[in-house]
């Protein structure tokens, strides 16, 4: 499956990455998983609620989280954030 970002996801994960460098191995793994198998059970994905119903999540680690939607079978990543921010 295609997999594109927003400028906002870019942003946002690029400052994380710089407060924590370890955390860019991480995700390009995470990522891998997900474009190999959605249901991978190492990335706990799930459908949010609320405001971002449209929107699912993926886990990275410990509380970080990557959300994203899927528009004409694309995955677009919106951004990533703590479990508590959504």
């Amino acid at each position: 499956m295609d997999i594109r970002t927003t400028a906002y996801f870019d942003k946002n994960l690029s400052k994380k990455i710089r407060k924590n460098p370890r955390l860019k191995a991480k995700v390009k793994k995470q990522i891998e998983l997900l474009r190999e198998n959605l249901r991978h059970p190492s990335l706990k994905l799930h459908k949010l609620t609320g405001k971002r119903a449209h929107e699912y999540s993926f886990w990275i680690e410990r509380n970080l989280r990557i959300t994203f939607m899927i528009i004409d079978n694309k995955i677009l990543f919106t951004d990533i954030i703590t479990h508590d921010e959504y």
